[in-house]
């Protein structure tokens, strides 16, 4: 059964909150810029931001908030069982987020309401892992956690590789295990596009013995009935050799320059999407203290990228490489800014309550980008 439900993004007059600038984030050691910008190809500017709607997840969707104070407390789950936002990417031009267990959320557009597009059999049973592009279209993988799911542990069959058609906001069910030679049981527990191919991994745990199968292959195939094509097992040690992240020193240069003002012994894993990407590109760079980890835009049009901590870094186009240095609403102890999109003018920032391996609250923030950062 899918459903489609209205959301009222960019309707909803909230309470605006007080204006942030990057001097007041307790993280500027690690996400924030130098001292000095000697040397830079970029101007990098700081930038106050203000006027802040927030949102949180329920089981059922996604709901208004006057403050952050006033969203209900969530029991914490294991993440792979939590409502959360698992990912993002432009779905037809339209930025967009899969949401873990709910479905996926399309922002608003000159043409249509932000929507959140749900199905009722493969969501609620399966964790979404990540969202991907394919012979035009766009796919979502699922599994299951033999740990924590009573389904995965029944060893039913189920898809772990779904369809999703923008047009008319639904899913279907593409490939299953069995279809790339495997158990029924066995869960797709990562996928990757690495340069031409295609890496997959598969966990199967049955009998009380858990086994991986490590997978290459050249494409997706469109259809069931299309079959695979050149696919091969493959070794753990070429497996892992093959979806190392990449170096931040190879990322795209535009990306580069927009975090030139990071102090250069910071250490960081940003996960990076772009417009034409097939799927997203991890890229990190070693240094000391603690990781800072991050999620990344790159497009014809813009280059972007926001921390954990919410210092976030932007460049349209039209500004000729003058980088705006932003800082999101300072989250409470315990909580992270994990993935964003942007939409017209706005930020979509996706936040998380963290314990551990498991995950309370979470949802969404909107804000408004400064009209002199264009």
């Amino acid at each position: 059964m899918k459903r489609t439900l209205a959301l009222p993004f960019a309707l909803l007059l909230l309470s605006s909150l007080a204006s942030f600038s990057l001097a007041g984030c307790t993280y500027r050691a690690r996400a924030g810029s130098q001292e000095s910008t000697d040397g830079q190809s970029a101007e990098t500017a700081d930038t106050a931001v203000a006027g802040s709607h927030w949102y949180y997840f329920s089981d059922t969707g996604i709901h208004a908030a006057i403050n952050p104070q006033d969203i209900p407390a969530r029991k914490f789950k294991p993440w792979t069982e939590a409502v959360r936002v698992a990912d993002s990417c432009e779905i037809d031009g339209t930025p967009s987020f899969l949401i873990n267990r709910l479905g996926i959320m399309t922002t608003a557009s000159e043409t249509g309401a932000a929507a959140l597009h749900q199905e009722g059999s493969l969501f609620p049973a399966s964790t979404a892992g990540a969202l991907y592009r394919s012979n035009g279209e766009t796919l979502v993988r699922l599994y299951r956690s033999s740990f924590f799911s009573d389904a995965a542990k029944s060893g039913a069959e189920s898809a772990c590789i779904a369809r999703y058609e923008n047009a008319s906001g639904t899913f279907s069910p593409l490939l299953a295990p069995v279809d790339f030679g495997l158990t029924a049981s066995a869960q797709c527990v990562a996928l990757d596009r690495i340069g031409s191919m295609w890496y997959a991994s598969f966990k199967d745990e049955s009998a009380g013995k858990v086994d991986f199968t490590y997978l290459e292959f050249p494409a997706i195939p469109a259809n069931k009935s299309d079959g695979f094509s050149g696919i091969q097992r493959i070794s753990k040690e070429d497996y892992q050799k093959s979806v190392t992240p990449f170096a931040f020193s190879d990322a795209p240069e535009s990306l580069v320059t927009l975090l030139a003002g990071i102090p250069e012994a910071t250490p960081f894993s940003l996960r990076v999407h772009s417009a034409s990407g097939e799927a997203a590109q991890t890229y990190v760079r070693t240094g000391t203290g603690t990781e800072v980890e991050g999620s990344a835009l790159v497009s014809g049009k813009e280059r972007a990228a926001l921390f954990a901590d919410g210092s976030f870094y932007f460049s349209p186009s039209a500004t000729g490489g003058k980088v705006s240095r932003l800082q999101l609403p300072a989250l409470s102890r315990g909580y992270v800014y994990t993935d964003f999109v942007i939409a017209g003018k706005k930020i979509l920032a996706a936040w998380e309550e963290q314990r551990f391996f498991e995950t309370g609250r979470a949802g969404l923030l909107e804000i408004s980008i400064p009209d002199e950062v264009y």
